[in-house]
């Protein structure tokens, strides 16, 4: 019975303390004397933000608060979204964030339950998406087969195209992911006479990162 309690005490540390999730809950009293952040360089990408600062050398000090707001949304108040737990530590990286998008980020630093007044505001706009496939046409090869041919991508990033299509003007779906970057052909089977397809490509990189729509090819059968 004793050696199942220690084991739950155990899990239980590691979750709280592996995730951040203590702190990531805690609140904090402002306490001006603790050193603040004042320099901090940002290195955008599409899908990630990353930060460095020099070196804390304030021995109170325990770790670095992040808060970021979004800046297309008026009003929207800074929020804590990261948290480096190591005095030593001088990086961190926001993954959650998009494309072609303006963010404020704000940093202080902390000890036991009091954090430093916040640094000056940063924006940071991130990266534009990869520009559309440049090219996409539909040929009928037969009375109901479409064959899709378009220009594969130029980045070298780019390792997939995703196919969407759309009926007679309804909604795009998603129809196939086609993997490689030099492949640059589809053959849709699920046609019918009667109804006009229109198609378009998306070409997506080995990080998930989508770029805009290419132009849409249309086909009446």
């Amino acid at each position: 019975m004793k050696k199942s309690i220690l084991i739950l005490w155990a899990v239980s540390l590691i979750t709280f303390n592996g995730c951040g999730a203590v702190k990531g809950l805690m609140t904090y009293g402002t306490d001006p004397s603790l050193e603040t952040i004042e320099q901090v360089h940002a290195l955008p990408r599409m899908n990630s933000v990353g930060f460095e600062w020099k070196k804390i050398d304030d021995h109170r000090i325990h770790g670095v608060n992040i808060y970021r707001s979004d800046a297309s949304k008026e009003g929207q108040r800074f929020q804590r979204i990261g948290t480096v737990g190591n005095p030593y530590a001088t990086h961190f990286v926001d993954t959650h964030v998009h494309a072609d998008s303006m963010y404020r980020y704000r940093f202080s630093t902390f000890t036991f339950g009091k954090e430093s007044r916040l640094s000056e505001t940063i924006e940071v706009r991130t990266h534009p998406p990869f520009p559309a496939v440049s090219f996409v046409k539909a040929y009928r090869v037969a009375p109901s087969v479409v064959k899709l041919l378009w220009k594969p991508h130029a980045d070298p990033s780019i390792d997939s195209y995703i196919v969407e299509r759309s009926v007679d003007g309804t909604e795009w779906t998603f129809v196939s992911q086609v993997q490689g970057q030099l492949m640059a052909e589809y053959i849709d089977t699920f046609v019918r006479g009667g109804h006009t397809y229109s198609y378009r490509i998306i070409a997506q990189s080995y990080d998930k990162i989508r770029a805009y729509p290419s132009e849409a090819t249309k086909i009446t059968l």
